[in-house]
This record gives C-alpha cells, structure tokens and sequence, in this order.
C-alpha cells in the first residue's frame, strides 16, 4: 500500500470499525493556539453555567452550596492565577463573577478610554482574543 490515498482510505476505514470514528484523515495537525482557545472557551462557558447554576439555586431555591463549592473555586481561581498574568486572571475573575451580575438584566462592557468604544467581550472566544493583547 504505497499509494498515500489508500493508506489514508484504509485508515479511515479502520478508525470506523473499530472505534466508530467517522471523520476525514489529514496529516495536519491543530495550531496548538487554536488547541487552547477551544479549551479556554470551554472552560470558560463551564465554569460560567457553574457558577449561573449556584447563583440561581441561592436565589430561587434559598440553596447555598457556598461552603461545598469553595475549594473548588480556590483551586480554580489558583489555576488561572498560575496560566495567566496578573491582568489576564483579573479579567478573566471579572468576566465570570461581575460582568453577568448586574443585579438586573443588563451586562457590564468594557469600552476604550480613548475612544469611548464598545470592547468585545460577550463570548468566551472575545474575552480569549482580549486576553492575547494582555501578554
């Protein structure tokens, strides 16, 4: 099986029959940028439900998970503190405990001082671009 078309035809054959992957075989590999926006946004978009979750229990439910859920959240907040500088975690601290809670319906925004222009930072993949300019 010399021909590279059919090494990669039987490749995709077997992965099919034995793991059930269905997919396109390609000798490229992920940028490793790429690699971690997607885990970032992940867990990001995790960690945010999360914490929604506990806020709402606490407020319709009167149940508070606070006690349980803090050595998680230490244990979180050290991870970020050790992968990101000391500006990135503090935007990131800010995007998941103030930017959504507002007390009202509405959200807070970052805006430029200088030109008084709205910053994107709705998503995980805005907030994970924003981080990149804080290197």
């Amino acid at each position: 099986m010399n021909n590279p078309q059919m090494a990669n035809d039987q490749l995709k054959k077997d992965l099919n029959d034995i793991l059930k992957i269905k997919g396109k075989v390609t000798k490229e590999r992920p940028v490793k940028g790429l690699i971690k926006k997607e885990y970032f946004c992940k867990f990001l978009e995790n960690y945010k439900y999360a914490n929604d979750r506990a806020i709402m229990l606490k407020q319709d439910f009167l149940v508070d998970f606070v006690n349980f859920e803090e050595p998680f959240v230490q244990a979180i907040e050290a991870l970020v503190k050790l992968h990101f500088n000391k500006h990135q975690a503090h935007l990131i601290e800010w995007w998941l405990y103030d930017k959504w809670n507002t007390g009202d319906e509405g959200t807070l925004q970052l805006h430029n001082p200088e030109t008084e222009e709205e910053i994107p930072s709705d998503t995980a993949e805005q907030l994970w671009d924003l981080l990149q300019t804080l290197k």
